[in-house]
């Protein structure tokens, strides 16, 4: 025999189990507890819209406009790369300033003679040879050098068999004004590889982590 449930009878039940005023109460807090859901999910977008435009973590699909700028500003500049040979030629002339002036500049680059891995890690999508690549390192080395002898500056350069995974500009290093822009390589990806991350003194933890891994690097780099 087959039996039918008539639920009906049990929610009429509900309703004659709970008062009408706890009913009424239950429903209010359901209402409290989403409209403050609503508020706290606009919230979040607003603080992710400030951070995008007031100066804090930006994630960029390429350079900040005014990075060339502030790099050609500053007195303490370290720069992190596989060759650096657009930095190098773009920005040669303000380099030999900065260091003629009493400016501070270090260079940390892959070594020329590391494995293929090394070289190539920037997987570009013209697909550069580990050789071609080579080629691109010793011609920032000579560049460099020219430097050194030109301005008897505080030009400081280093290399690393490390297969880097990111490139760095670290301009105003230990002020107040610092800005560490942070390329994160990515694979034959057209354009500029990206994310590209652009943080602030504001920005603590992550700050703080992409400037101790420059500063490591640094430490366990061979000088030239």
């Amino acid at each position: 025999m087959t039996s039918t449930f008539d639920t009906r009878p049990s929610v009429l039940a509900l309703f004659d189990v709970a008062p009408t005023g706890k009913v009424t109460g239950a429903i209010l807090a359901v209402l409290a507890v989403l409209a403050f859901s609503t508020l706290a999910t606009r919230s979040a977008v607003e603080d992710v819209a400030r951070g995008s435009t007031s100066g804090g973590t930006r994630l960029l699909d390429d350079f900040p406009a005014d990075l060339t700028e502030r790099r050609e500003r500053s007195t303490d500049i370290y720069l992190i790369g596989v060759s650096l040979s657009r930095t190098l030629e773009t920005s040669y002339r303000e380099f030999e300033r900065q260091l003629s002036s009493g400016g501070r500049i270090r260079v940390l680059l892959t070594d020329p003679d590391a494995d293929d891995a090394a070289i190539t890690t920037q997987n570009k999508p013209t697909q550069p040879s580990p050789e071609e690549i080579r080629g691109e390192i010793h011609q920032t080395l000579r560049l460099l050098s020219r430097l050194t002898a030109e301005t008897r500056g505080r030009l400081e350069v280093r290399t690393t068999r490390t297969a880097l995974k990111f490139g760095l500009n670290y301009i105003d290093v230990g002020k107040n004004s610092a800005l560490l822009c942070v390329q994160l390589y990515s694979f034959d990806q057209s354009g500029e590889s990206r994310p590209i991350i652009a943080l602030t003194l504001a920005d603590g933890v992550w700050f703080e982590t992409y400037r101790e891994q420059a500063e490591r690097l640094w430490d366990v780099s061979t000088a030239t």
